[in-house]
């Protein structure tokens, strides 16, 4: 086995680790955000795509 020296920083490794991780996270919640904040929910969706077309206008109706 070697020294610490020679295996590496086991601190700076856990900083990194810690770093990519609040990174991942934060990428998540941005994308999450600007997601929700533009969706215009099922209905939109179905109308714009034309899937479904049934079930979308259920929901218009509902919906009013």
């Amino acid at each position: 086995m070697g020294t610490l020296e020679s295996v590496g920083d086991p601190l700076g490794a856990f900083l990194i680790l810690g770093a990519t991780v609040c990174t991942l996270a934060a990428m998540y919640v941005v994308c999450y955000t600007f997601f929700m904040a533009h969706w215009e929910g099922w209905e939109a969706w179905h109308k714009r795509t034309g899937l479904d077309a049934d079930k979308a206008a259920d929901e218009a109706l509902r919906r009013k």
